[in-house]
């Protein structure tokens, strides 16, 4: 059984606008309970942006606050934020802050994905259990955001890139010099190889210009 959604959020990502000194967005958090709400932010990118507040609790229905995001760079199609939120009683809405949360139980926490746009708008959204509102992207696991293996992961596939482009060129080379295979020369050889044809190439016009 899905429970009623805890919070709106308007609008359903963070829409990054220039400033004079980074870019900056805006998120308005309300609560649709007639409970205390808490909520905390995470992102796959800590170093990069600066969110006011990280961790807050609204302790009335229709109580709204507006989430601040700032960084000093651009915003990248990968960056996302995560928002955790959760149904509190009122001792624990008192003085929420990032210890406190890290004492409640994990499995009352419910999720959601904020994507990084940069003006592009869509609809509000509510936070709710398991289930996404209609129409909604389909919500990946914590774990497939922030896992560490995954610029690992990302770093043997531009290897991998890497690979295949020296290999098409090597075939290249391979059909002008025959005789030579480069898919045994390191990469210092084939640089040096590259480098000494490439001035080759510049000299004998020079040369040829000059004799005639």
């Amino acid at each position: 059984m899905t429970s009623l959604p805890l919070i709106r959020i308007s609008p359903s990502e963070f829409q990054f606008s220039e400033s004079r000194t980074g870019y900056i967005s805006r998120l308005r958090l309300t609560n649709l309970q007639g409970q205390a709400v808490g909520f905390k932010f995470k992102t796959n990118a800590p170093h990069k942006f600066l969110v006011r507040p990280v961790v807050c609790s609204l302790t009335a229905k229709g109580m709204a606050v507006d989430v601040v995001v700032k960084s000093t760079s651009p915003i990248a199609d990968v960056d996302r934020f995560l928002i955790q939120t959760v149904a509190l009683a009122a001792e624990e809405a008192d003085g929420l802050d990032s210890a406190k949360w890290r004492m409640l139980d994990p499995s009352r926490i419910m999720e959601d994905l904020i994507h990084c746009t940069a003006g592009r708008r869509r609809s509000s959204i509510s936070s709710q259990d398991s289930a996404s509102p209609p129409g909604s992207p389909t919500l990946v696991t914590v774990s497939h955001v922030y896992d560490s293996y995954m610029p690992a992961q990302n770093h043997r596939s531009d290897e991998k890139r890497d690979e295949r482009l020296a290999n098409a060129l090597a075939k290249r080379f391979y059909a002008v010099v025959p005789g030579i295979d480069l898919n045994d020369w390191s990469w210092l050889e084939f640089a040096l190889f590259a480098a000494a044809c490439f001035i080759v190439g510049i000299i004998l016009p020079v040369i040829r210009y000059i004799v005639s």
